[in-house]
């Protein structure tokens, strides 16, 4: 029970207000109790000393024999009070009264109360006059019943229990009032707090007040709205950097299979050339005929050559250090220098040329990497087109972009090899790359070429060929 009290905030708001106000309550009670009988008491002292003054007043004006009226009329009038008369040597006289002529005249009824019980009486208090017609001094002497105040104070007593037992009603009804009204927007922002721990900030604390708790509920909404913000920041930052991290694995595994690659080209004809130099040296068999397999193994050595040149080309252009010289390039006159490059290879296999450029055509890059680009497209095209077929080489503007195209006919290439073809040392027929003299890194230098200046490109079959596309 305890645990439960010290854990809930309203039973300790209900707790603490019933407390207060059942104290406050019967403090007042207590006040009232006490100062209610004294100030009706006050108040019936200063109606009987008003009383008493008027009656002197009168008293004065006539002589003892006169003022038997006055006294019968004053004791009857003031019944329930203690009436006392006292004569110049302090001995208490009989009142004058109307029945009698002769004064003093002893009065046995209606004039005073007797009481032995001197608590029945209020203050004591004391009037000194004369008659009209004599010097002497009297002393009169009137004590005020506590009759009524003692039965005001019976009255308070008795609805004591009622009193009580409304009080702690109330108490409880306020309490309870008071703490929900206290708690509910606290338990509200307590619940909004819980959510917020969880991360969880689809939420929005309605509070019109216009008090501190106000102010949090509305901080709180701020908070919220800004931490959702900075989740978001922090969700986006974290799914860059795991693409980034990715984008880096994929190349690490990258840079791995390529020279995985590499290794395993340079390893063949490497093992040919030592095959061959030690069969020369040791002078077996028909490596007796040295001319003869020194210039296969010069041949082999120039084919390294150009694929260690290819590595070397590769290696710089994915090197974060070398930037790319981006420059407006006048991309028509260095596609029609391609025709002026090739021309003897062209006419040797027969090759029909045919282009399409649209003059002045401009595109932004690094202008020898493109032109690194443009020639192994063209010599690929070439090397792989057989004699007697044709090469389309298409280019124009086209919705604010420039649009490459080069198509040579007479050869297709199955469409699962097709997204090979970009890939490090990948050949779609080993025995056409021992013929053609390729390195396999011609199509994935224009791939690298590419991606870097972030131009769409697109390799495809069609009906006369196989078409590449680039779009800048």
């Amino acid at each position: 029970m305890i645990e439960k009290v010290k854990r809930s905030l309203f039973a300790k708001i209900f707790i603490v207000t019933f407390l207060l106000t059942s104290f406050c309550c019967m403090i007042t009670y207590g006040v009232i109790a006490w100062l209610v009988p004294k100030t009706y008491s006050t108040t019936l002292d200063t109606s009987l000393d008003s009383a008493v003054n008027s009656f002197l007043a009168e008293v004065e004006c006539v002589t003892p024999l006169e003022s038997g009226k006055l006294f019968d009329e004053f004791v009857l009038n003031q019944n329930g009070v203690l009436i006392q008369l006292f004569d110049s040597s302090n001995n208490e006289i009989e009142l004058p009264s109307q029945s009698s002529s002769v004064f003093p005249v002893f009065v046995t009824s209606g004039v005073a109360i007797e009481s032995d019980d001197p608590a029945a009486y209020r203050a004591t208090h004391s009037y000194i006059f004369t008659f009209a017609d004599s010097d002497e001094v009297y002393t009169l002497t009137i004590a005020g019943s506590a009759q009524e105040v003692d039965l005001l104070k019976d009255t308070l007593g008795g609805i004591f229990l009622v009193l009580l037992f409304v009080v702690l009603l109330v108490a409880v009804l306020a309490s309870i009032v008071y703490s929900h009204y206290v708690t509910r927007p606290v338990l509200r922002i307590s619940g909004v707090s819980r959510r917020m721990a969880q991360l969880d900030f689809s939420w929005k604390c309605k509070e019109g007040r216009i008090d501190e708790l106000g102010t949090l509920a509305h901080s709180l909404n701020e908070m919220s709205q800004r931490l959702s913000a900075s989740m978001a920041d922090l969700k986006n930052a974290n799914e860059k950097l795991q693409a980034d991290i990715e984008r880096e694995r994929a190349l690490e595994q990258a840079q791995l299979d390529f020279f995985s690659a590499v290794s395993h080209e340079l390893k063949t004809p490497i093992t040919v050339i030592k095959g061959q130099t030690e069969g020369m040296i040791l002078n077996i068999g028909d490596y007796q005929d040295r001319n003869k397999y020194l210039m296969r193994s010069l041949e082999i050595i120039n084919t390294m050559e150009g694929i260690v040149q290819e590595i070397l080309t590769v290696s710089r252009m994915k090197s974060s250090k070398v930037g790319l010289k981006k420059e407006n390039i006048q991309f028509s006159d260095m596609l029609k220098q391609e025709y002026a490059l090739f021309e003897d290879l062209i006419i040797q296999k027969g090759i029909d040329w045919k282009e399409n450029i649209t003059p002045d055509l401009c595109v932004v890059g690094d202008k020898a990497l493109l032109q690194k680009a443009i020639n192994n497209l063209v010599s690929n095209a070439i090397a792989y087109s057989p004699e007697g077929s044709t090469i389309y080489l298409t280019a124009f503007a086209e919705e604010g972009t420039a649009r490459f195209l080069l198509e040579n006919t007479g050869v297709h290439i199955p469409d699962s090899e097709l997204p090979k073809l970009f890939d490090a040392f990948y050949r779609v027929e080993h025995s056409r790359n021992k013929r053609t003299g390729g390195s396999g890194l011609g199509l994935y230098i224009v791939k690298t070429i590419l991606e870097q200046h972030q131009a769409k490109y697109s390799i495809e079959n069609t009906k006369r060929g196989v078409l590449f596309t680039i779009r800048f």
